[in-house]
């Protein structure tokens, strides 16, 4: 049927409530782009859905696939050699997530909804690309300790540097001799190395590298010389950090790549079954019936 003549009978406003209630995006996609259909197994098939979500919703009210998200942009960079981000492949393991709540439930009520149990019995869980992931990265993105020794080895070492760092530049600030040079007795960060406020008038008075000035220009924060090394190797093992967590993103994306179908897959059957879900909510909401075919 023409869109013109849909737009006439209020088709699409009908179709904008039915999105409204789907959980996520792929889902969303699909309630919109929903037309009548002349095939009568399709039109069948999915009264029978609607029937058997119906059902379900009164026993889990709240059920939808909520955390999935349409990761198949994300799994196509990943087939590309890119590397995913921490918040990336936490939206793929949300997914996976999403996909094994679901995949239970209507596993457990099978005989209550057989197409949308048959639909939830094809998602394929991946435990590995979820433990992975769940493994290497907390709720937040960040990168865990587990994830690998050499990790933990360099934080290891980085709190140690770090802390001699610190440790010396406390010497300094609460030394008789220089702490009236000070602006104030606290250590800070700039350019990613820690310094000290120094007031202009005592420039030079304790050795070092200027890294920055205040608004006023009466404090410069300088890097005393006697801990340029110390900061050095501070800097250094964060970098070698962040390589080592670059190392473990392209690993964790390389996993994603070689699940790609199975997550594109897992991505469609989660909307559908989304889909399903909102028409019995709408269904609900409405208090309808199944529709009657001509002939039944």
């Amino acid at each position: 049927m023409d869109d013109k003549y849909l737009a006439i009978l209020e088709y699409f406003k009908i179709i904008d409530q039915l999105a409204e209630r789907t959980s996520f995006s792929a889902g969303t996609e699909l309630a919109l782009s929903l037309r009548p259909s002349a095939d009568e197994a399709q039109v069948r098939r999915s009264i029978q859905e609607t029937t058997e979500a119906k059902a379900l919703l009164s026993i889990h009210p709240g059920l939808a696939p909520r955390g999935a998200h349409d990761v198949r942009p994300l799994v196509r960079r990943a087939t590309l050699e890119g590397v995913l981000r921490a918040h990336e492949l936490l939206a793929v393991s949300s997914t996976l997530a999403s996909a094994r709540t679901l995949r239970q439930v209507l596993a457990r009520r099978a005989d209550d909804c057989p197409l949308l149990a048959t639909k939830g019995n094809r998602l394929q869980l991946l435990p590995v690309v979820l433990g992975e992931i769940e493994r290497c990265l907390d709720e937040e993105g960040r990168m865990l300790d587990s994830a690998s020794a050499a990790l933990a080895h360099l934080r290891r070492d980085g709190r140690i540097a770090r802390e001699r760092v610190r440790r010396r530049l406390r010497g300094i600030i609460t030394s008789s001799e220089k702490a009236h040079f000070l602006q104030e007795p606290i250590i800070t960060e700039r350019n990613g190395r820690y310094v000290i406020p120094l007031r202009v008038e005592f420039k030079g008075r304790i050795p070092g590298i200027i890294h920055d000035q205040s608004a006023s220009g009466a404090t410069l924060f300088i890097e005393p010389l006697e801990t340029i090394e110390l900061n050095n190797q501070w800097h250094q093992l964060r970098l070698e950090e962040q390589r080592e967590v670059e190392r473990i993103l392209g690993e964790l994306s390389r996993l994603v790549a070689s699940e790609a179908d199975a997550l594109n897959c897992d991505v469609e059957l989660l909307a559908e079954l989304d889909l399903a879900l909102a028409k019995g909510r709408y269904s609900s909401a409405l208090r309808g019936v199944p529709a009657t075919l001509c002939g039944d």
